[in-house]
């Protein structure tokens, strides 16, 4: 590869990742408390880019104004793919795409009051974790609002949710498994359809034997729309 064609992918790497940030499909790969460092990595490269192509123009021009020919670049076919990345953007992952989350014996330790109110809204991966680990128990009696995604499987229906720690390379498959009535209406549905759903944890559903995945008695279940950002952090 050239050094022009270098170049020329080095600024446009930059230009990709800044028509990302700017429609906001990065979020489809990594956490939004990354927003900072990506603005800034777009930034240099665009600026290292259009220094270099200007340079390397005026030297091409030094060159023929020499007599001497500048060979073709024949890397460019590489920019495609690049320019690809900015336009033709992935889907985020979903419960086919993420792999269940592998959790060991968690050390249990006291978790912070749920909010309150008759059903609060709780992430998803924060009852997994207090259902496991929370030695206050705050979960028992208390009804709760979740949102997620369906995942069917052979003994019925979970919901999930995508979880990142840094992006989507570490991705993670978070669940709550369904019981009671109101657990067909959820069934009913077919794979990675959005819900919001209330019910209560059963207590001492989460052990090592099912990987830590507690059962959830529903009570209502709404389908409401995909959200924009589907990861949860």
């Amino acid at each position: 590869m050239s050094r022009g064609t270098q170049n020329l992918v080095l600024l446009l790497v930059g230009l990709s990742t800044a028509v990302m940030l700017v429609k906001g499909t990065y979020l489809n790969y990594v956490k939004p408390g990354l927003l900072p460092w990506l603005a800034v990595s777009a930034a240099v490269l665009v600026t290292l880019g259009v220094v270099s192509v200007v340079r390397d123009l005026r030297s091409e021009r030094d060159e023929h104004e020499h007599g001497h020919r500048h060979q073709p670049w024949l890397g460019w076919l590489l920019l495609i793919p690049i320019a690809m990345v900015a336009f033709v953007v992935p889907p985020a992952l979903d419960a086919r795409g993420a792999t269940p989350a592998a959790v060991s014996a968690p050390q249990r330790r006291a978790f912070p009051p749920l909010p309150a109110g008759d059903a609060p809204s709780v992430s998803l991966p924060d009852v997994v974790m207090r259902a496991a680990a929370d030695s206050t128990n705050s979960l028992a009696g208390r009804s709760i609002t979740l949102t997620g995604f369906t995942v069917h499987h052979a003994q019925g229906v979970d919901l999930g949710r995508v979880v990142i720690v840094c992006c989507a390379a570490d991705a993670q498959l978070a669940r709550v498994h369904l019981t009671g009535p109101a657990a067909t209406s959820a069934a009913e549905h077919p794979d990675d359809t959005w819900l919001r759903i209330e019910g209560q944890i059963v207590p001492g559903s989460s052990h090592a034997d099912d990987g830590y995945v507690p059962t959830m008695t529903v009570t209502s279940v709404t389908p409401v729309d995909k959200p924009a950002n589907t990861y949860a952090y």
